[in-house]
């Protein structure tokens, strides 16, 4: 594999913490959130560019779905909904919660393949990225990177758990094992884990939307088990406002494309 390009330089992330609370402000403000929160995007890749936030597609109504932390037990009906609707999205998914459905889990990873998704590295478990160590980080990326390999897939896209970053400790790492150079990061505050109004957020999702937004849902198993129901929620209001709007939800890669054309 290549050796880690040259990086630049990043911005203090008490800069970065700023810009993350300037976006939450939002989320106080439902439902004029919508708003506020692309207003204030460019300020979120001016201080962390390291991240995409969006595509540049023009006017072309597609927007990138991307759902986190799965597989888990509302996969298959995620899938069943999407397939329903004609959609398509990236998955970043969990070895941890693969292992802990077992055949299931494996399963379900590969009708994901098999329809049509795009799987994306979201490290071996549910356990936010920025609090570990860099040595711990390393083992955690390089282990979900293994396991999306056993599925004869080159992963491209890597998305942090808990969507913070640091790119001195974990660009080089995307860098060496040849993933996309930024990492994958939203165009709204998926707030969906913290505040719990999940036909709210699809409406928002839906109706804000715009030509190369990047959506976030989120799945989880166990305790998080709760996230996957209400992203049902979110995902059949999601797809009605996108269906009424004439708007396509396809993979990262396809619309990342579609920014290259």
């Amino acid at each position: 594999m290549a050796d880690a390009a040259p990086l630049r330089k990043p911005r203090k992330g008490r800069l970065r913490r700023v810009a993350l609370l300037l976006l939450l402000l939002g989320v106080a403000l439902l439902p004029a959130c919508g708003h506020l929160q692309v207003a204030l995007l460019p300020v979120a890749e001016w201080i962390g560019p390291e991240g995409v936030y969006r595509f540049d597609v023009g006017d072309r109504r597609v927007m990138a779905l991307t759902i986190d932390d799965g597989p888990s037990a509302h996969t298959d009906a995620i899938l069943d909904l999407l397939a329903e609707h004609g959609h398509t999205a990236t998955f970043f998914v969990h070895p941890d919660h693969t292992d802990a459905l077992g055949p299931a889990g494996r399963a379900a990873l590969q009708r994901i393949l098999d329809e049509g998704h795009e799987l994306g590295n979201h490290t071996a478990a549910d356990v936010p990225s920025v609090r570990l160590p860099p040595e711990a980080f390393a083992a955690s990326f390089k282990r979900a990177d293994e396991a999306l390999r056993e599925f004869g897939v080159t992963p491209r896209w890597f998305r942090t758990a808990g969507g913070n970053f640091n790119p001195d400790t974990m660009s080089p790492l995307l860098h060496r094992y040849g993933y996309d150079p930024r990492f994958a990061m939203a165009s709204f505050v998926p707030w969906d884990t913290f505040l719990h109004l999940p036909a709210t957020y699809g409406r928002q999702l839906g109706a804000r939307g715009y030509p190369g937004a990047i959506l976030v849902l989120h799945e989880g198993i166990g305790e998080q088990a709760g996230r996957g129901e209400r992203t049902m929620t979110t995902l059949r209001r999601l797809l009605e406002e996108t269906d009424r709007r004439g708007y396509r939800l396809r993979t990262l890669s396809e619309v990342e494309a579609m920014s290259r054309e």
